[in-house]
């Protein structure tokens, strides 16, 4: 009896329909409206009402949908079933449990176990639908869990029933991440075969910009009981690599370039894979066509720039992160003149400002001079010795002057950012630690969905579900 009108392109809900379930509220709630109390307590009572009606509508359709049954005999991947029987199940919906009957199978061959025809179909294996585990993870991954299941419970639990616990939350999330993981490496497999097309998701138009770096998280690395028997974690800390793949701009007011339509990879995992993550990224945003400049920016790490020149197309540009070049400035400037002292400030400042021109071998010669006139083995030579190491394996990335007047980006604040925003903001508050399958999950669903995606990388985990 249901009736809909189409209109804009969307759907409008026929005025008789309507009607009838404003008179159904108002039997149970009323619709008093004399206040801003009695409104805000009208528009709590509706929120109830509609989540009621949704869990209702979710065990209807299922129980419209029929049992899944196959015949009193079916096969699956060559092996043979017995139907014993339709049997009752609830799962977590995203309205409230959704209890239905199935029809279950036995295999006639011993030891291989059961199968529910239906909840492979509908991609149930967990025990929760995945329009809940969509709506739920976009809470918990912005959210600390008990804040993110307070305002999940508040939206879509108003009247208390059906609480989804701490531990279930957490289920979902190491699900979905693991398949975020999955299913980004079935990507690589097939982009890396020959001739392979991978789709272009937000192409980007101009210059290609890939920042790469790593922060770190507390883990769970292991545990112990200890004498009185008292389940006790080792606690340590892993590195979460991350990479940003942005469009330069360049913004002629403060004459600079910066970074904007980012996407974002992450994962906590060796170097190799991590740079295969990249190289999937810069071709899905078009970096790998002929025509872009691309350009890369990093800290003086070795795991980065190692792998980067067999990522880079031909004529990538390397860049060293020119603030994270002043902080080895800054450095040698408070070890050779005492921090805060007016000579350090203005030692600064000169090297500075050389290195911005371009002046890096300028400012190599002035360090191997103060080295030999430190003398050899003292405390300022051994630490100018290992700052002219730093300099000199990055003099080729630091043509800041060059750099500018091509109106490329000098610093890697894209990647800091994301360092700070996408993992630490959500991953590294205040005494939060992570189990490993906890970290890399969290870090799947933060990257996908600041890069935007993250509807069409949720569906793409679907057919996985089954």
């Amino acid at each position: 009896m249901i009736a809909v009108l189409i209109h804009l392109g969307g759907y409008q809900m026929d005025d008789t329909i309507l009607t009838q379930l404003l008179d159904c509220f108002k039997t149970v709630y009323g619709a008093k409206l004399d206040s801003p109390e009695t409104l805000f307590k009208m528009q709590q009572n509706l929120m109830e009402f509609v989540m009621g009606l949704g869990r209702g509508l979710e065990n209807k359709v299922f129980a419209q949908a029929g049992t899944g049954y196959r015949g009193a005999i079916a096969e699956k991947n060559g092996n043979r079933y017995k139907f014993v029987g339709n049997r009752p199940t609830s799962v977590h919906g995203l309205f409230g449990m959704i209890r239905y009957e199935r029809a279950y199978y036995i295999s006639e061959k011993k030891g291989e176990g059961s199968w529910i025809p239906l909840d492979e179909q509908l991609g149930i294996g967990k025990e929760h639908t995945p329009g809940l585990q969509y709506i739920l993870s976009g809470f918990t991954a912005r959210e600390v869990y008990q804040g993110s299941l307070d305002w999940f419970h508040q939206i879509f639990r108003p009247d208390g029933k059906d609480l989804i616990s701490m531990r279930k939350a957490l289920d979902m999330d190491y699900e979905l991440g693991g398949k975020l993981k999955e299913r980004r490496g079935q990507e690589i497999a097939v982009g890396q075969k020959k001739k392979a097309v991978i789709e272009e998701q937000r192409p980007i138009l101009g210059t290609v910009a890939v920042s790469i770096d790593a922060g770190k998280v507390r883990e769970k690395l292991g545990h112990y009981v200890n004498a009185e028997g008292k389940k006790k974690y080792e606690i340590g800390f892993r590195d979460v690599k991350v990479a940003a793949v942005s469009e330069v701009f360049w913004d002629p007011n403060a004459e600079e370039a910066y970074c904007s339509n980012h996407s974002y990879v992450g994962a906590i995992e060796h170097a190799d894979e991590f740079f295969l993550r990249i190289w999937l990224e810069m071709r899905r945003r078009g970096a790998n066509q002929p025509e872009k400049k691309c350009v890369f920016l990093a800290d003086g790490a070795n795991w980065i720039w190692d792998r980067v020149p067999d990522l880079a197309p031909p004529g990538s540009i390397m860049i060293l992160d020119f603030f994270h070049a002043c902080e080895h400035v800054s450095d040698v400037c408070k070890q050779l003149y005492g921090e805060g002292s007016e000579a350090c400030e203005q030692r600064f400042r000169h090297w500075r400002l050389m290195l911005l021109a371009g002046g890096v071998e300028t400012f190599l010669a002035d360090l191997k001079r103060l080295h030999e006139e430190c003398g050899p083995g003292t405390k300022h030579a051994d630490f100018l010795l290992r700052e002219i190491g730093y300099f000199t394996d990055n003099r080729q990335r630091m043509h800041y002057d060059e750099y500018r007047a091509q109106r490329l980006p000098i610093g890697s604040g894209t990647i800091e950012s994301c360092c700070k925003n996408v993992i630490a903001g959500r991953m590294k508050r205040g005494g939060m630690t992570w189990s490993p399958a906890g970290a890399d999950g969290m870090v799947q669903i933060r990257c996908s969905l600041a890069s935007h995606r993250f509807d069409t990388d949720f569906m793409s985990t679907l057919a996985l579900a089954a």
